[in-house]
């Protein structure tokens, strides 16, 4: 490896490091004084950089709520399904690629904890949830476009896709009511199969 490469490599472990700390400053403020008490300034020190460092990598508040937590989660997706082999169905490559993204990390359960119990706080968050939702679901419309030789317009891969939507978006609400006790895993399984049996 270069000295180059090195140094690019230590650029986004620094940047890495930083969003992270900025995310769990910003939940921890977020639980103690309300999210609308809690300004960016405030979850700049916290995370103990400057607020237009802050800026440059999220563009707002709410940016902050989800940021690199739920799309990292889109872009593993994405990862795992294109890596799945090619003469296997979609549902079953879907299903396989979610089985490899369950939550494992309890730390990222309890940062997915506090999220939810924010937009239950906060309705008006929820936009910003609904969007992500959609950019998740453009993902599996993309893949199973491809391994179907049809449009991502077209019926099929836009049901699946709902289908994949609401059966993660289910267990989720399901899971976090439950304040994480019952097994997610199951709850996502249970629901893509009771969504995508007429899809098989």
């Amino acid at each position: 490896m270069t000295l180059a490469e090195l140094g690019g490599n230590r650029r986004i472990r620094r940047m890495q490091a930083a969003r992270l700390a900025v995310e769990r400053a910003a939940l921890r403020l977020f639980a103690e004084q309300g999210y609308e008490h809690t300004t960016v300034e405030e979850i700049a020190e916290t995370a103990g950089i400057s607020v237009r460092t802050l800026f440059r990598y999220y563009s707002s508040k709410q940016h902050i709520l989800f940021g690199d937590v739920a799309q990292g989660r889109i872009d593993r997706l994405r990862t795992a399904l294109w890596a799945r082999p090619a003469a296997e169905a979609p549902l079953a490559a879907i299903e396989g690629a979610l089985d490899d993204l369950d939550l494992t990390d309890p730390a990222e359960r309890e940062e997915i904890l506090s999220r939810f119990t924010l937009l239950r706080r906060q309705p008006s968050l929820l936009t910003t949830y609904l969007v992500l939702n959609r950019d998740l679901a453009s993902v599996v419309a993309e893949f199973v476009a491809v391994r179907t030789s049809a449009a991502v317009t077209d019926l099929y891969p836009q049901m699946v896709a709902a289908a994949t939507t609401a059966a993660w978006d289910t267990a989720l609400v399901t899971w976090a009511a439950s304040d994480g006790t019952v097994d997610l895993s199951e709850l996502r399984r249970t629901a893509f199969a009771a969504l995508t049996a007429g899809l098989r």
